[in-house]
């Protein structure tokens, strides 16, 4: 359909079965699907929910959602035939996602689990407070073009202006905390910049998506 194969999307599977009565979707690509079918039914969920997806799905701002959320390493089967099932990117679902996946980025790259992280309220109020925040597009037209800088300042990682940044202060300073009460020496900070930096990463990566959908749906 291009040329040369997508290669932003040679993760996502999608097969029937020999009487094409039902849909298997396997998301190893880097952003979250919405799976809508015609009619609306139940999709059967597969295999083991990765640690990091399961608590996005406990902690994602919760909006009206036209389909199923299909997260990295997930995989569904719909029981209907091809023609009635759809793939689509929810713009506000990914900014979500993207939130998510560069908050554990960033600490993992500081050598810190998030699923440990979070065990301790500040940084459980800090991960919440920042999904929240990146629902608040001020200008959708430009989210749909998944402006990197729009998602920033909804976090406020330069100004500090929002919720979402000035949790994460409090949980870096809880962070440190936590290593000086425990005798370790100090760590390295992580600073509102290093976020918005990993922030700019993981967008890049989005469009890379963005464009390989593009080409496919412009044939």
């Amino acid at each position: 359909m291009i040329e040369g194969p997508p290669r932003d999307l040679s993760q996502l599977v999608m097969c029937t079965n020999a009487r094409g009565t039902a849909v298997f979707v396997g998301n190893d690509t880097k952003v979250v699907w919405l799976v809508r079918t015609t009619p609306e039914v139940l999709a059967d969920r597969h295999g083991g929910v990765p640690t990091d997806v399961q608590l996005f799905r406990m902690w994602r701002a919760k909006k009206p959602l036209y389909g199923t959320p299909l997260e990295p390493g997930t995989a569904l089967t719909v029981p209907l035939p091809p023609a009635q099932v759809t793939l689509q990117i929810d713009v506000v679902l990914q900014h979500q996602w993207a939130t998510f996946d560069m908050l554990g980025k960033t600490f993992s790259a500081a050598g810190e689990n998030l699923p440990e992280l979070v065990k301790n309220d500040k940084y459980k109020n800090a991960v919440e407070s920042c999904l929240e925040a990146s629902t608040r597009i001020v200008d959708y037209a430009a989210a749909a073009r998944y402006d990197t800088e729009k998602w920033i300042d909804s976090l406020g990682l330069l100004t500090g202006g929002a919720t979402c940044a000035s949790d994460l202060k409090l949980a870096e300073d809880e962070r440190q905390l936590k290593a000086w009460r425990e005798g370790r020496r100090s760590l390295p900070a992580l600073k509102p910049s290093t976020f918005a930096q990993n922030a700019r990463s993981i967008s890049s990566e989005f469009d890379d998506v963005l464009k390989a959908v593009g080409q496919i749906l412009a044939k």
